[in-house]
């Protein structure tokens, strides 16, 4: 088919890579069913060659009669530079929308084209070079080459498709990640797409329809001739057959055939130009899911009666399980809107569990990634799936592991983190394809773990990394001196703020495409940060210009790629160039200068200072600290009523110090002590706060600067109705940062309260997230007053929703320790009551231990938990957004006088804002 009249929707590639900012739009058109991938799309047409610009005026026919609209498309998206397909309706299942465009080539050339995933099918002068495949790469001669893309769906604003030659690179870190980029994606690389819709959970009867297609076309040839080896789940060949490249095949197969398997298994071989052999699998589905579920179930009960369940060791007995629930899962919808459907863990899980139930524990033992009992089961290249049961929520939490080839339990190693973009987004199949770090002379372990959603690092996202962290630190050998921390987009976010909160827990971090808190960025003045951003991202004055104005110093390197937006440098992520980088550097445990800035209690260690009480009047609190080698410190405090100065003799080589703080100055004991806490006076007398010395031993069983993630242990809390000092700025969510139960009333009133109130649980159990993507993956449980015991809530921060004291047995037996006084008249603070209706949200501590958190919504008329925002729906900020005006307050009031938010800072200062003034 030839296309005329293109000058309109012609972008020129010279000297800088480029998109197409203009084209001619089909569509949206219904397409037949069998209208696959690498099939004639034109056929669908009337026209052999298309005049688009005159189609605009008359539409373009159909072979099946009628016509569809065609548009000029030049408005740009201010978000991707990408054009805008806003203006279109979302496309129906069979329907598609056909961009057609034109590229000139101002010179021949290697041309790399990298589209953001899901874009469907690209077309390059009648030929099929991307079928939602990945980056790829061909030669392009000079002159006019006409792009026609098949638009399988409109994305709301992750589309990307850059298209760059052989241009001079302006920085060597990006010319260096660019040639790993395509040895690693594209060269000698292939995809194998299926033609048909994918059966995907339901299983299929009918032949399996494929198409290969090559990502690399310069140096892989097209003549070249592949093996194509089918197997079944156990591993045992079932046929082997010739291909090439750029052909539609169907493989029939029956039931004889393929004997008890739930899927069919491709192993498609080929060689580079250089006559190295290469492997790509593609496994389809031929029962349906649930099914194949059902017979591993079954397999794994007679796998326990082959084997002694005490035999079984409980890592390992989790991580069947969890295998087996992950797999059932995957039967229906996910719980997740955003969560695809991944035919290759579903491939990789039923091999797992056939290796495990085929060999048993006894005999894998021999092999060295299966020695330790207290480790999961991996396979021989160090590659495992393990699980654990989240104290958060009760719920079974998966990591995927792998350790170096060398592994050794005698020896600890460094542990690199790859924080997830989702919540679940790295697994088996991503780890095996990029094979981490298998080049590099020390190698290191590299996990991911989930940390619930896209929570931007934040509340429940902190939780669930800390736990996770925890985890691996109990279950591994890790070097705590070199723990790193890297990820992309909403993975950057949470590694900048997890850096920003904890910056002297990490050694580097590496963030592509993230931003961190902006009024924080002092607490990172001590650590390394590869930060990688593309110049048209929109988010690169958050991103790259702010921390590299704020923090100007040798631990920063900063990478811009030029033409590229957020969706691009995607593909920069986990390459060895930059986890490379993250090796060099070792944790600095007492540098010189320290700047460190909070809102939250929570956070409050930065290296050899800590904060332990803020002012409760503020919102805010700093420390410096300068440290000289000859024993002197300069701390500054602001808004801080309490901090420590953590240091030895051991850490410094120092027997004395002196430290001056203010006008005065402190001596030292480093020999005989290691904690000096410095407490404000409170004087109204002198101009600027002074501090008194109290000198303490380290405990045995206190926090250490290796294990920061447990110093809010350390933080001392008070027994009084005042607000705790960890609590400070994380307000209602707090009761989120640790074991949380929902607890009801054992009784209602009506119906309708009973409906209002196990809403209003439900809400409160599932909240979600202000951001693309607002699930979470967290569900705690939600109980009656009579079905848990003050045991269980001893060990567990507590939300109880209550309209009736005396119908909430539990809550009833502590009624004095209730910050409020509820009453179906009103409800009281202090001395001060205000009558009507009402709906209250409060924190506290626990009345059941000192150190959980309590959060009481209480209200007279459940009706107004439906009216009441919070109560509503509870959607989190992220660290990024700073302080939020109501959910960082330790009391929210939702009553006839609109909503105010406020702290326990004092009964006379809550007083106005309780009667709404």
């Amino acid at each position: 088919m030839r296309f005329t009249h293109l000058e309109k929707v012609t972008t020129v590639l010279s000297d800088h890579p480029v998109r197409l900012t203009s084209a001619y739009a089909v569509g949206p058109v219904k397409l037949p069913e069998n209208c696959g991938v690498g099939r004639e799309w034109s056929n669908h047409f009337t026209l052999e060659e298309w005049n688009l610009e005159q189609a605009c005026e008359e539409g373009v026919r159909l072979s099946a009669g009628g016509t569809v609209a065609c548009r000029l498309l030049t408005e740009l998206d201010p978000r991707n530079a990408e054009l805008n397909l806003g203006v279109f309706p979302a496309l129906n299942e069979q329907e598609r929308l056909v961009l057609v465009s034109n590229l000139r080539c101002l010179a021949s050339q290697e041309v790399i084209i990298r589209p953001f995933e899901g874009t469907g099918q690209i077309w390059i002068d009648d030929m099929l070079v991307y079928a939602e495949s990945g980056p790829l790469r061909l030669y392009l001669k000079e002159g006019d080459h006409t792009v026609v893309i098949i638009a399988a769906f409109i994305p709301d604003e992750a589309r990307s498709i850059r298209i760059s030659g052989y241009q001079v690179c302006d920085h060597p870190d990006v010319a260096e990640l660019h040639h790993e980029f395509i040895e690693r994606n594209i060269r000698f690389h292939m995809a194998w797409l299926e033609v048909e819709k994918s059966a995907e959970r339901e299983g299929e009867k009918s032949p399996v329809s494929f198409y290969l297609l090559r990502k690399d076309r310069v140096d892989l040839p097209a003549d070249q001739t592949l093996w194509i080896e089918v197997t079944n789940d156990a591993g045992s060949k079932l046929d082997r057959f010739q291909a090439t490249w750029e052909q539609e095949y169907k493989y029939a197969w029956d039931e004889e055939m393929i004997e008890n398997t739930g899927m069919l298994h491709f192993t498609v071989t080929y060689q580079d130009h250089e006559a190295g052999e290469h492997h790509f699998v593609y496994s389809v589905l031929v029962h349906p899911l649930s099914d194949v579920v059902a017979g591993l179930q079954e397999e794994y009960e007679h796998f326990k009666q082959d084997h002694i369940m005490d035999a079984l060791h409980a890592v390992r007995k989790t991580q069947i399980e969890g295998l087996l629930n992950e797999l059932e899962r995957l039967t229906a919808l996910p719980e997740d809107p955003f969560e695809g459907w991944d035919y290759r863990v579903v491939r990789e899980y039923i091999k797992l569990l056939k290796q495990i139930f085929a060999y048993g524990f006894a005999e894998l033992s021999q092999h060295p990634f299966s020695r330790q009992e207290k480790h999961i089961y991996l396979s021989s290249n160090g590659l495992g799936e393990g699980f654990f049961v989240s104290r958060l929520d009760n719920s079974m939490q998966r990591y995927t592991i792998q350790l170096p080839r060398s592994y050794s339990p005698e020896r600890q190693y460094p542990l690199i983190v790859l924080m997830p973009g989702k919540r679940y987004e790295l697994g088996l199949p991503d780890f095996q394809k990029r094979d981490f770090g298998r080049n590099w002379e020390e190698e290191a372990i590299f996990v991911t773990f989930s940390c619930r959603g896209v929570t931007l690092g934040s509340y429940i996202g902190e939780a669930a990394f800390l736990e996770g962290l925890n985890v691996i630190l109990q279950g591994y050998p890790v070097d705590e001196d070199r723990i790193y921390l890297t990820g992309y987009s909403n993975g950057a976010y949470a590694a900048w703020a997890m850096a920003q909160a904890y910056p002297s827990r990490f050694a580097a971090i590496a963030v592509i495409a993230g931003a961190p808190h902006p009024q924080q960025l002092m607490n990172l003045s001590n650590l390394p940060i590869l930060n990688i951003v593309g110049d048209q991202d929109y988010l690169f004055a958050q991103a790259y210009t702010a921390p590299a104005t704020e923090l100007a110093s040798s631990y920063l390197k900063g990478v811009v790629e030029r033409c590229s937006n957020h969706w691009d440098t995607h593909e920069l992520r986990l390459l060895d160039g930059v986890l490379g980088w993250l090796m060099q550097w070792k944790r600095d445990i007492a540098p010189q200068r320290i700047a460190y800035r909070t809102e939250r209690g929570r956070h409050n260690r930065a290296y050899w200072l800590e904060l332990t009480r803020v002012d409760e009047h503020e919102e805010y609190a700093e420390l410096y600290g300068e440290m000289s080698t000859t024993g002197k410190l300069e701390v500054t405090a602001v808004h801080a009523d309490e901090f420590i100065i953590h240091l030895s003799h051991e850490v410094t080589g120092l027997e004395l110090a002196q430290v001056c703080i203010g006008a005065r100055i402190f001596v030292l004991d480093l020999l005989e002590y290691s904690r000096f806490r410095f407490v404000k006076m409170k004087s109204q007398k002198r101009p600027s706060p002074e501090y008194r010395l109290i000198a303490e031993r380290e405990r045995a069983s206190g926090a250490s600067s290796a294990n920061e993630a447990e110093t809010g242990q350390e933080i001392i809390r008070t027994k009084s109705r005042e607000r705790n000092a960890w609590g400070h700025g994380m307000g209602v969510l707090d009761v989120y940062m640790d074991r949380l139960h929902i607890v009801l009333p054992s009784s209602y009133s009506a119906p309708e309260e009973e409906q209002a109130m196990k809403r209003t649980a439900n809400a409160l159990a599932s909240p979600k997230t202000a951001t693309w993507n607002p699930y979470i993956g967290v569900h705690y449980p939600v109980v009656s007053a009579r079905d848990i015991s003050e045991k269980e809530l001893a060990d567990s921060n507590v939300i109880c929703v209550v309209s009736d004291l005396t119908r909430h047995e539990l809550l009833h037996r502590h009624q004095e320790n209730l910050q409020f006084v509820c009453t179906e008249k009103g409800y009281t603070l202090g001395s001060d009551f205000t009558e009507g209706e009402y709906c209250l949200s409060y924190i506290q501590s626990s009345p059941w231990s000192i150190s959980r958190q309590m959060l009481v919504v209480a209200t007279n008329s459940p009706r107004l938990l439906g009216k009441n925002l919070f109560m509503r729906k509870l959607v989190m900020p992220g660290y990024f957004n700073g302080l939020h005006p109501y959910l960082n307050k330790e009391v929210i009031v939702y009553d006839s006088k609109g909503v105010r938010a406020f702290n326990f800072a004092s009964i006379k200062h809550a007083a106005p804002k309780l009667q709404g003034q």
